[in-house]
Order: C-alpha cells, then sequence, then structure tokens
C-alpha cells in the first residue's frame, strides 16, 4: 500500500534514493509496529529482525531505521540476547559449540556469542552433559557397554558438548565397575 501511494507511471523521471525515502518514511510507523507485534512473540536479535520486515516488504532505510529506534530504547539488544541464550540453554542440556552456531545462525556478533559461551565454565558443561546423558541413556541401556558408549558419546558431541564433557558424562552413565 505504501509503494501505491507513490505509484509511478510509465515516463516519470525518478530519483531512486529520494523514491525510496518518501517510502521509508511513510513505513516507518508500520514497521515499528511490525517489528514490536514481532518481539511481543518472543525475544529476537537485529538480524532476524531485519530479515522479517524486509520479507514483510518494508525498504532497508525504513527498516534500518526502526533498528536503530528500537536499539535505542533496549527493545533489542543482542548481547543480552546470547547471554540469556546461554543461560536457557546450559539448562536444557545444550554445549558450547551448539549454543555457539545457534547464536551466529540467529545473526549475533562473533564477539557476543563468545563472551555467552564464556560465562559457562567447564563444570557447568560437565554438569549439562550428565544430564543431558541421563535422558538419552534410555536409547542405549540395552545395547553392549562398547556400543552404549559410542553411541552416547556421538550424540552428546551432535550436542555441541566438548570432548571432555562427553567423556566425563559417558564415563559417569557407564560406570566402569558395572561393565567390566
Amino acid at each position: 500500500r505504501h509503494f501505491r501511494a507513490f505509484a509511478l507511471a510509465e515516463g516519470d523521471q525518478v530519483d531512486p534514493e529520494e523514491y525510496l525515502s518518501r517510502v521509508a518514511a511513510a513505513q516507518a510507523s508500520d514497521a515499528y509496529e511490525a517489528a514490536l507485534s514481532s518481539l511481543d512473540l518472543c525475544a529476537r536479535t537485529r538480524r532476524e529482525l531485519e530479515r522479517s520486515l524486509l520479507a514483510r516488504g518494508y525498504v532497508p532505510q525504513a527498516v534500518q531505521a526502526v533498528l536503530d529506534r528500537l536499539e535505542q530504547s533496549a527493545l533489542i539488544d543482542d548481547r543480552r540476547y546470547a547471554q540469556r541464550a546461554a543461560e536457557v540453554g546450559a539448562n536444557r542440556g545444550v554445549g558450547v559449540y551448539a549454543l555457539r552456531r545457534k547464536l551466529r545462525a540467529r545473526g549475533v556478533s562473533d564477539e557476543d556469542a563468545e563472551d555467552a559461551v564464556r560465562m559457562l565454565d567447564d563444570a557447568q558443561q560437565a554438569q549439562a552433559a550428565k544430564k543431558a546423558a541421563e535422558g538419552l541413556m534410555r536409547r542405549y541401556a540395552a545395547l553392549p557397554a562398547r556400543e552404549g558408549r559410542a553411541k552416547l558419546s556421538q550424540a552428546l558431541a551432535r550436542r555441541g558438548f566438548s570432548w571432555d564433557a562427553v567423556r566425563e558424562a559417558v564415563d559417569a552413565a557407564f560406570e566402569e565397575d558395572e561393565w567390566e
């Protein structure tokens, strides 16, 4: 509808920058409302909101203005988003490697992603890996010990845990004296 308000006829001489600026000004309030609606559903990164607004047809100038406004009012903050995602991920049994990949895929900068995963120490990761191993153990309990250990190790590695955390969790799940 915003482009209809500034309809062009064949043969019109148009300065593309000036035209997009006028459309952006007309779209600003609608784009802001769309961003707020999106944030009502769940927290989002700057890049996620940018992709969403561009996909809805808002021009880049309007999108950037909205994102800057949301950042200034602290409604979007990628650093805070990354820290919260790290806390939640640790509680849900997600390893630092998987968490780092997830944050980068959502558009969090490498620096903010590293800061967030740095908050999770080795002891927290080992505990989260053990918790995940307990949940996965039901799948592998009936297997021979060697095969069960291998499959559990692979499953934990896919969840992004370091090999040290995987080894510790697998050793705890398959207590050595029980299988010898």
